[in-house]
C-alpha cells in the first residue's frame, strides 16, 4: 500500500473482554509490515452522558437482580430474531459524537468487536457517516441476529456453529472466517510453572487454583473460594476480582482465615503468568477468558454463567470436554478434587484444549484486514463454494 490506510476499531465496554479483543487486534495491525493508522474508539467514552444509563445499565441490573429476566430477553432475540438490540432513537440520538469521530477520522476500514457497536457502525454507514468496509470480530462461541446487518461486509468467528448461524439468518458464507477469538498469544507460550509460583509467594509442589470472576466480578468469588477450601486437598489459589473493587476488598480480608495459600489481584495485566502458574481454572465462561485457558492448556471448571451467551459457551466447551461444569457452589469441591487428584485427566484435557484453541486469532484477522483495505470493492478472501443461484461472487 502506497498510502497509510486509516482503520478503526469501535468497541462498547460493556465488559472486559471487548475492549481486551480491540486492543490485541490493533496490537497484531501495528505489528505488521503494512503502513496502517490505527485508532481504537470506546463508544461510552464518547456517547451521550446518558446512554450508558438507558443502554449499558439495564443489562448489569438484571444479571445482578433479575437474570431470569435477562435469559428471557436473550432467548425471545434468538427466537424472534431480532435485528437490534435497542431501538434504533438509542444509538442516533446517543451516539452522535461517535458518529462524528467516524466521519471525522474517515477510516479505510471499520472493525468492530461488540454487537451493540456493530449495530452503531451499521448505523453510520447506513447514514453517509462514512463509506469504508467494516469487519464484525465475534468474541464468544456463537452469535446473535443483531449481528447480522446488512452494511457488515465481513465477518471473523470463533467457531462453525457460529458461522452456520450467520448463513441460516442470511449471510454468504464467503463473507465468514473461522478465526477464533483475539487473544495475546502469549498464551500460549512456555513458561517455568515453579518459578512462576515462587514470584508469586506460592509453594512450587502444591496444587495451584486460579480463580477468575470476570472483568466486572460477575462470579461470586468471595464464595467459591471456601468451597475450594473443602476440597480435601492442600490446595493454594491465586483469585482475581477484575474491576469489581468491593470484591476484591472480601477476598483480602478473607486471607489467613481459609485452610489455603491465597493471593489476590484486582484488575491486572498478569493473567499470561497466572494461568501458567496454575494447575486448574475456576471462572465464569466468558469468551475472552475461556479462550486464553484454551491457549494456555489449563483444565477449567465453568460457573456462574451470564444467561444466554455463557451459557451456550459452557455447551460448546463442555461438548468438546475441554471443561467441567459446576451447577452450583457445591460441586466446586468435588470437581476440583476429581480433577487434581487425576493429573493424567488434566494433561488429556489440556491436549483436547490446545487442539481447540486459536493463540494466532488476532493475526489472522488481521490479514482479513489487510485484504479488506487492499481490494475495497471487490473481494473474494475465501475460496468460495459453489454459487447459489442470484449470489453473486463478490463480497462488496
Amino acid at each position: 500500500m502506497d498510502t497509510v490506510k486509516k482503520i478503526l476499531i469501535l468497541t462498547l465496554s460493556i465488559g472486559s473482554g471487548h475492549v481486551q479483543a480491540s486492543s490485541v487486534v490493533r496490537d497484531a495491525l501495528v505489528e505488521g509490515p503494512d503502513s496502517v493508522e490505527v485508532r481504537t474508539l470506546d463508544v461510552v467514552d464518547v456517547a451521550a452522558a446518558w446512554f450508558p444509563w438507558v443502554y449499558i445499565q439495564p443489562y448489569w441490573w438484571m444479571l445482578r437482580y433479575r437474570r431470569d429476566a435477562w435469559r428471557w430477553l436473550y432467548e425471545r432475540r434468538h427466537k424472534k430474531r431480532h435485528r437490534a438490540t435497542a431501538p434504533r432513537w438509542v444509538f442516533r440520538r446517543g451516539c452522535v459524537k461517535v458518529l462524528r469521530e467516524l466521519k471525522s477520522f474517515a477510516p479505510h476500514l471499520v472493525v468492530v468487536t461488540e454487537i451493540g457497536a456493530a449495530e452503531i457502525a451499521a448505523l453510520g454507514k447506513r447514514e453517509g457517516w462514512f463509506s469504508a468496509p467494516i469487519l464484525a470480530v465475534l468474541t464468544d462461541f456463537q452469535a446473535e441476529p443483531p449481528w447480522v446487518q446488512p452494511e457488515i461486509d465481513f465477518y471473523c468467528v470463533a467457531t462453525e456453529h457460529a458461522k452456520m448461524q450467520l448463513i441460516s439468518w442470511g449471510i454468504s458464507p464467503n463473507r465468514i472466517l473461522i478465526s477464533g477469538i483475539p487473544i495475546d498469544p502469549c498464551f500460549a507460550l512456555p513458561f517455568e510453572k515453579a518459578t512462576l509460583r515462587q514470584s508469586l509467594g506460592l509453594r512450587p509442589q502444591n496444587p495451584t487454583v486460579l480463580l477468575m470472576a470476570g472483568g466486572m466480578g460477575m462470579a461470586p468469588l468471595d464464595k467459591i473460594a471456601p468451597k475450594l477450601a473443602l476440597c480435601g486437598l492442600p490446595v493454594q489459589a491465586i483469585a482475581v476480582a477484575g474491576h469489581d473493587q468491593a470484591l476484591h476488598q472480601r477476598l483480602q480480608a478473607m486471607r489467613g482465615k481459609l485452610a489455603m495459600e491465597f493471593v489476590t489481584f484486582g484488575w491486572t495485566n498478569r493473567i499470561p503468568e497466572l494461568m501458567a502458574a496454575s494447575d486448574l481454572l475456576i471462572t465464569k465462561p466468558g469468551g475472552l477468558t475461556v479462550s486464553e485457558a484454551l491457549a494456555s492448556g489449563l483444565p477449567m471448571i465453568l460457573t456462574h454463567p451470564i444467561p444466554g451467551p455463557e451459557e451456550r459457551n459452557i455447551r460448546y466447551l463442555t461438548g468438546h470436554r475441554v471443561a467441567l461444569c459446576a451447577k452450583n457452589l457445591d460441586e466446586i469441591p468435588t470437581l476440583a478434587a476429581q480433577l487434581l487428584n487425576h493429573p493424567e485427566a488434566r494433561e488429556e484435557m489440556a491436549r483436547r484444549q490446545r487442539e481447540l484453541s486459536r493463540p494466532d486469532a488476532a493475526h489472522g484477522i488481521a490479514q482479513v484486514c489487510r485484504a479488506l483495505l487492499e481490494k475495497a470493492t471487490y473481494i473474494d478472501l475465501l475460496a468460495p463454494p459453489p454459487l447459489r443461484s442470484g449470489e453473486s461472487a463478490f463480497l462488496m
